[in-house]
C-alpha cells in the first residue's frame, strides 16, 4: 500500500542501563483513511524503525509503498512492525510553482 511519508528522523541514545539505543521515527499519512467524525484533513501516523530499515528513504516527502507486519507485543498485544520502503515518487511541495490568483 502507497503512503506519504513527511518525515524521517534518526535517534540514538543510551538508555537507563547505558544501552545504545538507535533507530528512526518515521511520520507518515495514509491518504485512504477516512477522518474521524468531527475532524478534517488527515492524522500523521508515527512508526520507529531500525536504522538500517531507513536507509530506502531517498526521497522525504515521498510516496512509499511501505510493508508492515505484526509480532507478539506485551500481554500477547500485536504490535505493527516496519519492514521494508520502496519509494514510488517524491512529492513536491515547494510553493515555486504556484502563482499568485488573477483578479
Amino acid at each position: 500500500m502507497n503512503y506519504l511519508v513527511l518525515h524521517v528522523r534518526p535517534y540514538s541514545f543510551r538508555d537507563d542501563n547505558n544501552k545504545l539505543v538507535e533507530g528512526a521515527s518515521v511520520t507518515y499519512l495514509d491518504l485512504t483513511n477516512e477522518p474521524d467524525e468531527g475532524e478534517k484533513g488527515f492524522a500523521p501516523l508515527t512508526i520507529t524503525a531500525s536504522t538500517d530499515k531507513t536507509k530506502s528513504f531517498t526521497e522525504v516527502p515521498g510516496y512509499y509503498e511501505l510493508a508492515f507486519s505484526q509480532r507478539r507485543g506485551a500481554k500477547g498485544r500485536p504490535q505493527i512492525v516496519f519492514d521494508r520502503a520502496r519509494l514510488v515518487i517524491a512529492a513536491d511541495f515547494s510553493l515555486e510553482h504556484l502563482t499568485e490568483p488573477s483578479v
